[in-house]
């Protein structure tokens, strides 16, 4: 008993909800719950309780049989194959099934239209032809009268009546004696005045043909449904008239729609569910609302097979708009052994023939079915084992053991999948060594970085009238562009910028190497005392001598160096092959070329140089390709004619917060997430000294 009694809280749970639900039952039993209007609320809540412990236990269940049949892949490739291979199967013939049925209801309701449409044609061709006699009637006779056209009426309508036993033709004309519109109706051969006759305001001037609803006399038409045709004529402006043709939508019609289509129809009204057109709907409901019917007599009454419901859309009579409401609907009875005698019908060889291989097509693959049901259970175990085979291994890897090898048992591809795990467990090993080598080379790389920005200068110099600051941004860990601030003395400072052939470490390599022979270069000819290769250009010449000599032909750099005079406020500058700084002079731009090739390509390269006198209000400017060839999303550069503007914009802020809007406004242009090229700049501003009016006037350089 111990046992049975639930220790969990979903099981105790249960236990009382069932408990409640047995006393539920007995009280119903006896009468007392529907005497209790609280205790019949009561228990009508208890079926919605009982349902939580219910998904709950077959959630339950589903993880048991989960975990107790389904843990082996054995199995689990068992009911793959029944996944894969019987149910799309089964699938497939319930969609072809439905695809069929279909296809055979869309045909069906487009071969009636179709009919439809062909008898309301013809029955409005009688009635332009009845038209045109009248007109030519009205044509010969000078005055003729209405009784001669109602004889000429009768005359030509058993051609109508002929074809549609039940046709009504309405003739409505004016009286030319009494200028009273009058109706003759010629019915089934029998002819007659009609009174209350109304032609419908949208008809006024217009001509109709097809399927209507009579809904604005109803009471002189026998039925709701009529083929009608319509025509108007004024050829006499002192008889005009208007003829209407009427073919009731009865057993007559239906049987003319059985004989052109083979199908039996049922007319029927006052359906409810109109929205069910495309469902099978159940005669049975329908016996009392049958109109009409071409099924034989003893079964008119009541149709047992199911039908499909098929909704006409006819224009309304008051409206002139289609509408399927207050309509009849007609139903085509639905027979799988019809269909298949109507598409595959025993006189036709050529069916017999299509059955035949449909048949075959069908037992083959039954056939197929079963042999690979069969062959997928014998190649499982063959799986599965090879499965097992690499489970172990990967206990192993797991263990840190990369020397276990698995037993390659067939030339397949779960054959090659061993070997591949095989090579994998080696791959790992020489992987390990690679990862510990390339942690290494990152950490090289960091150190490279950390010496590269050691080697650009700590902070800008300090001098009277120049506020100065750079900066260079590397595309990669490390950059090949270079700048540098050279003291020369108390007033004077060499500026430089160079941009290194290529990105990446040789890049850096050759920058160092750069820095290094400019500095030797500098400081030694300046204590060497005077001479030509003291000058500026001849610091570059020798520069592009000495990187000439030992780097390869394919590597060398643009370079530009300027020496600045803070006593005098000249610069004197050599411009190897690098992006030409802009002199502003006032509202004239002037871009500094003056110098001569690139340095490390021939040994004996001559270079020029050429000094500036500044002045109040002068400003230049220098940088690397990086910063005017950077791209946005569109492929568009930044352009020299943008920092320039930049520039202009900005001239009264200090040179550090020139170089922060520089390199704020570049890099928002800028669409790649990575740079394509290194950018330096540096940014100095010459300050004037002189106060005026307690306000400290100022001019500027960047470069």
């Amino acid at each position: 008993m111990r046992r049975l009694i639930p220790k969990t809280r979903m099981g105790i749970f249960t236990l009382v909800v069932a408990a409640l639900c047995f006393l539920g039952l007995f009280f119903s039993g006896t009468g007392i719950a529907n005497a209790s209007p609280v205790l019949s609320f009561f228990l009508s809540l208890l079926t919605p309780l009982l349902c939580i412990p219910a998904v709950y236990y077959l959630w339950k269940l589903s993880r048991f049989l989960r975990r107790r049949f389904l843990w082996k892949i054995r199995r689990r490739l068992i009911l793959v194959h029944v996944f894969i291979g019987a149910i799309p199967i089964l699938l497939v013939i319930g969609i072809f099934y439905v695809s069929a049925l279909l296809f055979y209801y869309q045909l069906s309701y487009y071969l009636i239209s179709n009919q439809i449409g062909i008898h309301a044609a013809q029955i409005h061709a009688f009635n332009l032809s009845l038209r045109d006699g009248l007109d030519e009637l009205l044509a010969s006779a000078s005055s003729p009268n209405p009784a001669s056209l109602r004889k000429e009426l009768d005359a030509d309508v058993k051609y109508i009546l002929g074809a549609y036993p039940s046709a009504s033709v309405v003739f409505r004309y004016t009286d030319p004696a009494t200028e009273k519109v009058r109706t003759y109706v010629n019915q089934s051969g029998g002819g007659g005045q009609l009174g209350e006759y109304q032609v419908p305001r949208w008809l006024v001037g217009r001509e109709f043909s097809g399927l209507a609803l009579e809904d604005l006399q109803p009471q002189l038409y026998k039925g709701k449904l009529f083929l009608r045709s319509f025509v108007s004529s004024d050829f006499r402006p002192d008889l005009p008239f208007s003829l209407e043709v009427s073919v009731p939508f009865d057993r007559y019609l239906l049987g003319r729609l059985k004989a052109a289509l083979g199908q039996d129809y049922v007319l029927a009204g006052q359906v409810r569910d109109r929205a069910r057109n495309l469902m099978l709907q159940n005669a049975d409901q329908l016996r009392e609302n049958i109109v009409d019917s071409t099924f034989e007599p003893e079964t008119r009454g009541l149709v047992s097979s199911p039908v499909w419901s098929i909704l006409l859309f006819p224009t309304s009579w008051t409206s002139g708009m289609e509408t399927s409401a207050d309509s009849d609907v007609l139903l085509v009875e639905l027979s799988t052994s019809k269909l298949m005698q109507n598409v595959f019908r025993p006189e036709s060889s050529v069916g017999k023939i299509i059955l035949g291989v449909l048949k075959t097509v069908v037992v083959f693959f039954l056939v197929v079915e079963i042999i690979s049901i069969v062959l997928g259970i014998v190649l499982t175990k063959s799986i599965t084992n090879a499965v097992h085979s690499l489970d172990r291994g990967t206990e192993f890897l797991k263990r840190g053991d990369f020397s276990q090898r698995i037993v390659v048992r067939s030339d397949d591809q779960l054959g090659s999948l061993a070997d591949s795990f095989n090579q994998m467990t080696e791959y790992i090993q020489r992987l390990v060594k690679e990862s510990v080598q390339k942690e290494r080379l990152e950490r090289e790389l960091e150190i490279a970085k950390d010496v590269q920005e050691r080697l650009f200068p700590d902070s800008a110099p300090q001098m009277d009238r120049m506020d100065i600051a750079g900066i260079c941004l590397p595309a990669r860990i490390v950059s090949g562009d270079y700048y540098d601030f050279l003291a020369l003395g108390s007033h004077e400072l060499g500026l430089a910028v160079g941009d290194i052939c290529g990105k990446g470490i040789s890049a850096a390599l050759l920058m160092a190497n750069l820095q290094a022979t400019l500095r030797s270069n500098v400081m030694n000819l300046r204590s060497a005392g005077t001479g030509e290769d003291r000058t500026v250009a001849g610091v570059v010449e020798r520069l592009n001598r000495q990187i000439y000599s030992f780097t390869a032909a394919n590597k060398f750099a643009s370079f530009f160096y300027a020496v600045y005079d803070d006593a005098r406020q000249t610069l004197t500058y050599c411009n190897a092959g690098h992006n030409p700084p802009l002199y502003f002079n006032g509202n004239r731009v002037q871009r500094l070329d003056t110098g001569g090739t690139v340095v490390g390509i021939f040994e004996d390269s001559q270079y020029d140089q050429e000094t500036i006198q500044m002045k109040k209000g002068d400003l230049f400017l220098a940088y690397t390709d990086g910063i005017v060839e950077c791209v946005n999303e569109y492929g568009e550069e930044y352009g020299e004619r943008r920092l320039i503007q930049l520039i202009e914009d900005n001239r009264h802020l200090e040179a550090a917060s020139i170089k922060d809007k520089i390199v704020e406004q570049v890099q928002s242009w800028t669409f790649a997430e990575e740079r394509e090229d290194d950018m330096t700049l540096i940014v100095a501003k010459i300050v004037d000294l002189s106060i005026n009016k307690g306000n400290i006037e100022s001019n500027t350089l960047v470069i």
